[in-house]
C-alpha cells in the first residue's frame, strides 16, 4: 500500500486556522441569534405589559 505524504506543518496548521474560523463563527452565529431573539422576547413582553422582572421583587438576591 502506498501511503500518502503526512500533511506539511503549513497545511496542518491553515486546517487547523479554519476549524477554529469556523467554530468562532458558529458560536458568534448563535450568540447573535440568541440576543435578536432574547431582544424580541422582551419587546413582546413589554407591549403586552408581562413585565417578568416584577416577579422576582421581594425575593432574596444571593
Amino acid at each position: 500500500m502506498n501511503r500518502a505524504d503526512p500533511p506539511t506543518p503549513r497545511k496542518r496548521g491553515k486546517a487547523a486556522a479554519i476549524i477554529i474560523a469556523i467554530l468562532a463563527a458558529i458560536i458568534f452565529v448563535i450568540f447573535i441569534a440568541r440576543n435578536v431573539w432574547h431582544g424580541e422576547e422582551l419587546q413582546e413582553n413589554q407591549t403586552t405589559g408581562n413585565n417578568v422582572a416584577d416577579s422576582y421583587q421581594g425575593q432574596p438576591q444571593y
